[in-house]
């Protein structure tokens, strides 16, 4: 099984980023540390709590199980691709801790590095028992039968759409809002240098901007809005796109009709269910349906009929329709403003003490769209030499 075509090795990397981003977030307050501080042994501290150290063993296993099974996919022997695996993670993590000498609110620690390996060595147990039952194996068969050869990435990237929708979008489904994040990035970069100016919304001072950022975004949207008819109809077409994106990738990396229409049912369930869980998770159980309005109940039967009508398309037509979808969902996301509800949400969430793993899926449903836009444009590349 070459690199490429197996699942595997993307969820690979995706662990890998993971655990880089849990271990070393904040991402913020770098310095250089003295080398008389650095115990290459790493220190061990005894005010670790059972959540510390529960997280830093589940949070090495999917990365082991995952790097295993792609060495053994790719044509290792089982001795050898786990022990290859162990050491990669291994040392990932050993390298990790000692980048926290870097961070001032980041503690390395030699029980962090031992319980990542462990975590690491029962995700590899994991895979060696998956591929001795014959479950690897079915799977590639079945695979083989239902997908095309080069849905790896694909695949991945329709396994982490749901995850994206947990952290709040503007509006329902209306994933990749990048520029003000990265506008804000830059701002804080550049600080109190010449550059920031270039980054700067024209007329705005910096110290209007951090006080009143949201609500200016929302009252020109007020004003753009000259209809009545306007809004609802602008958020219905953004659900109705973002509901039909991840339609078009599931379209794009599959054979038959038949296991079309159950992504494209699991897209309309899965969407509906993270959001759901995502409002209940800022507002309270109680407010898990508020994000679902008319403009977004039509939004969203317009999306489930338009992908009904990609079933009988052939895949590299649905390839041409997702590219075409994602542009148009990532032009209208950013003439969305935010509103105030969703700057107060997006705060706490920010702060909670779920930010690892919310910051995460937040950065999930930014770079989303953009990333299947590549999928897509590389099978869009090669459809003739396919003869699809």
């Amino acid at each position: 099984m070459s690199l490429q075509r197996s699942t595997a090795w993307p969820m690979a990397w995706v662990g890998a980023a993971l655990v880089a981003y849990a271990t070393l977030y904040p991402w913020s307050g770098w310095q250089w540390p003295a080398w008389a501080q650095v115990e290459w042994g790493l220190p061990r501290h005894r005010w670790e709590t059972t959540a510390d150290l529960a997280s830093n063993l589940l949070g090495y296993m999917p990365l082991g199980l995952f790097l295993c099974l792609a060495l053994l996919r790719s044509g290792w022997r089982a001795f050898s691709g786990a022990l290859m695996a162990l050491l990669c993670c291994s040392g990932l993590s050993y390298a990790l801790e000692l980048v926290q000498y870097t961070l001032p609110g980041r503690v390395p620690s030699v029980a962090d590095w031992a319980l990542n390996t462990l975590g690491a060595a029962w995700g590899v147990l994991a895979a060696l028992v998956a591929q001795a039952l014959g479950v690897v194996d079915a799977w590639q068969r079945w695979r083989g039968r239902w997908f095309i050869p080069e849905a790896g990435v694909g695949l991945t990237l329709l396994w982490l759409w749901p995850l994206g929708l947990l952290f709040p979008p503007p509006l329902p489904l209306a994933q990749g809002q990048l520029w003000p994040t990265l506008q804000w990035l830059l701002v804080d970069w550049t600080a109190n240098t010449s550059w920031q100016a270039w980054f700067l919304p024209e007329g705005d001072a910096l110290d209007a901007m951090v006080r009143d950022r949201w609500a200016q975004w929302v009252s020109l949207g007020k004003v753009q809005d000259a209809s009545p008819w306007s809004q609802p109809v602008r958020e219905g077409l953004i659900v109705a796109l973002g509901l039909l994106a991840p339609m078009t990738l599931a379209c794009a990396l599959t054979r038959k009709v038949t296991l079309r229409l159950v992504l494209l049912v699991l897209v309309v369930v899965l969407g509906a269910l993270a959001s759901a869980v995502s409002a209940a998770m800022n507002f309270g159980p109680e407010h898990a349906l508020v994000w679902l309005t008319l403009p977004t109940a039509f939004g969203w039967l317009a999306g489930a009929l338009m992908g009904a009508a990609l079933l009988p398309m052939r895949r590299w037509v649905a390839s041409w329709v997702g590219l075409f979808v994602l542009a148009g969902l990532a032009w209208l996301v950013h003439r969305l403003p935010p509103d105030p509800f969703y700057a107060a949400t997006l705060q706490a969430w920010e702060h909670g003490r779920f930010i690892r793993f919310h910051g995460l899926s937040r950065w999930f449903g930014l770079l989303w769209p953009y990333l299947t836009m590549v999928w897509l444009l590389g099978r869009v590349a090669g459809w003739r030499q396919r003869l699809e």
